[in-house]
């Protein structure tokens, strides 16, 4: 305790004492269908010869967003104003004593770290459980998490895809029998609930993945190559990916990048903060080798929320449609559109026929097409409406827009579209339909 306690007073010194003391501290499985570059595996411990598919970050799917808040024009108040101080003015640094700092060893300090961690392990472990599944082909494994009480547990769709039985083992030993409830493809997520629970269940906390910032801890539980509840440590390293599911044409939107290490037998299981609470489904990693090559991805925690509600209670989840795709405003389409330097958003490329989006007038580019309706590639004219905004919320790119339709917003609602079109920009407003089901 004295050792969190003096941890404490560390980073209460902050910025001042690190420029006087220099510390050295260091320390499932699916045929996917047609293949694309470069490759990412889902990662659940089956059979080498089904588990690989492969995966791109693209973009242009038909609705795929992060939202960014504009930023303030507020001026900031100092908080020096009508305060005084008895000290001396100028930029001479505090005494060390002042702040505790020279009360830390680096040893200290790494044991701090270690002493957290493993109570992070110990407490989010008895809500993590190793599955195992039959098909009528092979057995496979995966992990998963306790998601309430009632005995629902989360998993990858691919860790339970086609199962005829279902077993999961907890930490304590304990084994039960589990039951689909619901999937769902898109998002790669998958409930399942238990059978004749004998112990009590607890629950993991679920936190916000809107958040992050690459550069926090992440934390990854579950059961590599089988190695039961295994704990793996590193860093958010980056956010607002998209990602094929690979049993969808839509991708997941706001994916966590993450370089902790995830390898098969860690889809389905949580990726956490340093407060234990998840933010994150980890459901891929990128490599050529089915191992970790320091590239994991997992499904953000707000999307999470969202969709295993309604798993379930409905059984499935709607996500809400506007029936376009697009390309991110690039140099490429800035010059030849011709559009300011500093317009970002998507470019409309494409309208779907009888869509949200074809209802109230969105303009798609007028170039030439092939007979399924797709532009001809070399033929586009780059005249198509631009996204810019939805809801006065800036859309940067393709990416932003479909994150923000699959996370705040739902069949049937309402949204205002900021469009540039003409050299202007203008409001469209439009209902949401409702996105086709992949199965």
């Amino acid at each position: 305790m004295n050792i969190l306690n003096n941890l404490k007073k560390f980073f209460i010194g902050g910025a001042v004492a690190l420029a006087t003391v220099a510390v050295v501290a260091c320390s499932g499985s699916t045929d996917a269908g047609d293949p694309l570059t470069p490759t990412a595996e889902q990662v659940a411990n089956v059979d080498a010869s089904a588990s690989t598919f492969t995966g791109q970050v693209a973009r242009g799917g038909a609705d795929s967003p992060v939202t960014e808040a504009g930023a303030s024009n507020t001026p900031i108040q100092a908080i020096f104003e009508d305060t005084t101080t008895d000290g001396p003015a100028g930029d001479a640094l505090p005494e060390i004593a002042d702040i505790g700092f020279n009360e830390l060893t680096p040893a200290e300090i790494v044991a701090a770290q270690g002493t957290h961690l493993a109570g992070i392990y110990e407490t989010a472990v008895q809500s993590v459980v190793f599955i195992r599944v039959g098909t009528s082909l092979r057995e496979g494994s995966g992990s998963g998490f306790v998601w309430d009480t009632e005995g629902h547990v989360v998993t990858n769709y691919h860790v339970v895809q086609g199962a005829n039985s279902i077993t999961v083992k907890f930490f304590n030993g304990r084994e039960y029998r589990a039951e689909m409830v619901a999937f769902d493809p898109d998002s790669d997520l998958a409930v399942i609930r238990l059978m004749d629970v004998e112990h009590e269940l607890v629950p993991l906390k679920i936190g916000s993945s809107s958040d992050l910032r690459p550069g926090e801890m992440a934390i990854a539980l579950g059961n590599p190559f089988g190695e039961e509840f295994t704990m793996t440590t590193g860093i958010v390293s980056a956010v607002s990916r998209t990602l094929f599911s690979g049993f969808s044409r839509y991708q997941i939107p706001a994916v966590v990048q993450t370089d902790t290490a995830i390898n098969p037998g860690n889809s389905g299981g949580p990726l956490l903060d340093m407060d234990g609470a998840v933010i994150g489904v980890n459901t891929q990693i990128q490599s050529d080798s089915r191992q970790n090559s320091g590239v994991g991805f997992a499904v953000p925690a707000d999307l999470v929320s969202r969709i295993v509600p309604s798993l379930i209670e409905d059984g499935s989840h709607e996500y809400a449609l506007m029936g376009i795709s697009g390309e991110d405003v690039g140099i490429k389409i800035r010059e030849n559109a011709n559009l300011p330097g500093n317009l970002t958003g998507a470019m409309v490329m494409r309208v779907s026929p009888g869509g949200p989006a074809d209802g109230v007038g969105i303009r798609q580019d007028s170039g030439s097409r092939s007979s399924n309706g797709n532009l001809i590639e070399g033929r586009e004219n780059w005249d198509g409406d631009v996204i810019v905004s939805i809801d006065s919320v800036k859309m940067k790119s393709m990416d932003d827009l479909v994150a923000y339709l699959a996370l705040n917003t739902a069949p049937g609602d309402d949204i205002v579209v900021g469009v540039f079109r003409d050299g202007v920009e203008i409001a469209i407003s439009i209902t949401l339909g409702a996105r086709p089901t992949s199965l």
